[in-house]
């Protein structure tokens, strides 16, 4: 099973959006039994629900946050992990701060696409800059997909 860890700062906007997004993707590939995605923040307090600006726009694709609880990045998630995507080169660089040897399965969401730059927080904005954050946060998404899908098939 590849398990992916998608990582944020608090692990209430960005990193759940971006989970509830993969974790759709595999559903609807059949994937679901050989992918698992996680998510934490590397500021993260525990048990805090998605914001409420991440609820909104996920229950609009049809996603649903209601049951998704904050949950701090610790070593052992990193161990278990296959890939940790993050929403930021700071992510990236706190971790592999605290773990240098994740090295080379920590990427940021953009660069894993292919792309330069971060994935802002929306954290605090209204809708409309919650709606753009998970716009960005599913085309990017779906620009990495393949390349996941090639991952899943080698470690099932």
């Amino acid at each position: 099973m590849l398990s992916i860890i998608v990582v944020c700062t608090g692990n209430t906007c960005r990193s759940p959006m971006a989970e509830a997004l993969l974790r759709d993707k595999a559903v609807k590939a059949g994937l679901a039994d050989t992918i698992r995605v996680s998510s934490a923040g590397v500021a993260a307090s525990t048990s805090f629900p998605a914001s409420r600006g991440a609820y909104t726009v996920m229950s609009a694709k049809g996603l649903d946050l209601k049951s998704h609880r904050s949950r701090q990045l610790t070593k052992e998630t990193i161990i278990s992990a296959d890939l940790i995507l993050t929403m930021t080169a700071g992510h990236k660089k706190a971790i592999l701060s605290f773990m240098p040897e994740a090295q080379g399965k920590v990427f940021t969401l953009p660069e894993y696409a292919g792309e330069a730059g971060d994935v802002a927080d929306p954290y605090g904005g209204d809708t409309a800059i919650y709606q753009y954050c998970a716009e960005q946060i599913g085309a990017l998404v779906d620009k990495v997909w393949e390349k996941i899908a090639v991952l899943a098939g080698k470690n099932a």
